[in-house]
């Protein structure tokens, strides 16, 4: 990692003058910047590349990445990424049962885990979520992928069964105090600007989780 990967990134960031440090750590790189702003100190202001061997990165597509300038500056030319990225679909089923993670065992780690909730409503939105339904046999990868990669135990200290999750009992809306917890790292999201349209209040975000919840379950 510090022999190659880092090595690359630190030379681009040079010569690209750019004031920003790179910094190997385990089987990451984070690319710290100084901010403009520090807001409340929930956006770290990092960016963090991994390189572990725990994401396939399949299926995969080609997508556009643009600037979020390039709309109000037309012109300007800004340069234009197209990355292989991970299906859309993959990444709902992998969000979704991270949260179901969370729903059963009851607490978070650390805090920047309300995004997930966030990410699952806008999925849901752009008609990711209904597509991800219908693929039975990416859920199913995605289950068998968790159970040998993030084997996790519930609040009694059983396993949790990903298969049976996506099968019909996945859950997305957290009760009690860790609905309290997850509501307080929403609102320090949305408090530090993190999200670029008006967000909508907590218990809106909780209900259409909610009915995501049922369409995932009945559609097993």
């Amino acid at each position: 990692m510090k022999e190659k990967a880092l090595s690359v990134v630190s030379q681009c960031l040079e010569n690209d003058k750019l004031g920003a440090r790179a910094e190997a750590g385990g089987d990451k790189i984070f690319v710290r910047y100084d901010p403009l702003e520090t807001g409340n100190g929930y956006v770290s202001p990092s960016v963090m590349l991994e390189f572990g061997a725990r994401s396939t990165g399949e299926p995969s597509e080609l997508h556009d990445v643009v600037c979020d300038a390039a709309h109000y500056l037309e012109a300007l030319e800004f340069p234009i990424a197209k990355p292989k990225t991970m299906k859309a679909e993959r990444i709902f089923w992998e969000k979704a049962t991270a949260i179901h993670v969370f729903c059963v065992q009851g607490k978070l780690r650390g805090e920047r885990f309300a995004r997930h909730w966030y990410d699952i409503v806008r999925l849901d939105e752009a008609g990711i979520a209904n597509a991800a339904f219908k693929d039975r046999k990416l859920a199913a990868t995605v289950a068998e992928h968790k159970t040998w990669f993030f084997s996790e135990k519930d609040r009694a200290g059983a396993v949790i069964d990903y298969h049976k999750a996506v099968g019909g009992v996945l859950k997305r809306v957290p009760e009690g105090q860790t609905r309290t917890v997850l509501e307080q790292d929403y609102n320090h999201m949305v408090e530090d600007g993190l999200l670029l349209d008006e967000p909508e209040a907590f218990n809106d975000l909780m209900r259409r989780c909610a009915d995501i919840e049922k369409r995932a379950n009945d559609a097993t």
